[in-house]
C-alpha cells in the first residue's frame, strides 16, 4: 500500500513540475490581441517584450485573416528587428530556468523510485 502511495505521489510531483514549466512559457491571448490591435495603425506604441511580440507574430502567421494580418505581420517584424542591436543574432533563446526544473523533477523521480526499490528488497 505504501509503495503505491509513494509512486503516485512521485508521479504527481513530476507531472506538476512539467506542467508548471509549460504554463510559464505561454503568453496570454488577451496580450496577443492587444499587440495586434496596437499594430493595426502601422506602428507599435505599447511597451511589449520580445517574447510577447514573437507570440503575436506566430499568432498572426497562423490566423485566417490575410489582408489585415499581412500589414500587422510586417509591423511586428520591423518592431522585432528594431529591438535587436546591430550585429546581434536573433536566434538566441533567453534562459528560462525550465531545464533546471525538469532536471530536478527527473532527479526527484529517480530518487523516489530508488527508495521504493530499496524498501521492497529489505
Amino acid at each position: 500500500m505504501k509503495t503505491k502511495l509513494m509512486c503516485a505521489i512521485t508521479l504527481a510531483v513530476v507531472l506538476l513540475l512539467v506542467f508548471a514549466v509549460v504554463a510559464q512559457a505561454g503568453v496570454k491571448q488577451g496580450t496577443i490581441d492587444k499587440i495586434i490591435k496596437d499594430a493595426k495603425d502601422g506602428q507599435i506604441d505599447g511597451n511589449w517584450t520580445t517574447n510577447e511580440i514573437r507570440a503575436a507574430l506566430r499568432y498572426a502567421g497562423s490566423s485566417g485573416v490575410t489582408a489585415e494580418v499581412t500589414d500587422v505581420k510586417g509591423v511586428l517584424e520591423e518592431y522585432l528587428a528594431s529591438l535587436q542591436g546591430p550585429g546581434e543574432q536573433g536566434g538566441q533563446l533567453a534562459f528560462t530556468g525550465g531545464e533546471i526544473i525538469l532536471i530536478l523533477g527527473a532527479g526527484a523521480g529517480l530518487i523516489g523510485s530508488g527508495a521504493l526499490l530499496r524498501r521492497r528488497r529489505t
